[in-house]
């Protein structure tokens, strides 16, 4: 019985540990996601500013 309850702590202990480093590892994902968007805003506006800029000189 006591085997039991040693086993049965091992795998709840197991399972809040799993639980931590994969939520760990989801914000870590979400914040490079964020960091990738900011990303693509920024060479957006300067594409955007590019663009601009030639459009004036072609005028």
């Amino acid at each position: 019985m006591t085997l039991f309850f040693f086993i049965s702590v091992i795998v709840g202990m197991t399972y809040i540990f799993l639980y931590f480093v994969l939520n760990f590892d989801l914000k870590k994902k979400k914040l490079e996601i964020e960091e990738k968007k900011l990303d693509l805003e920024k060479r957006k506006l300067e594409l955007n500013e590019e663009s601009q800029e030639l459009e004036e000189e072609m005028l």
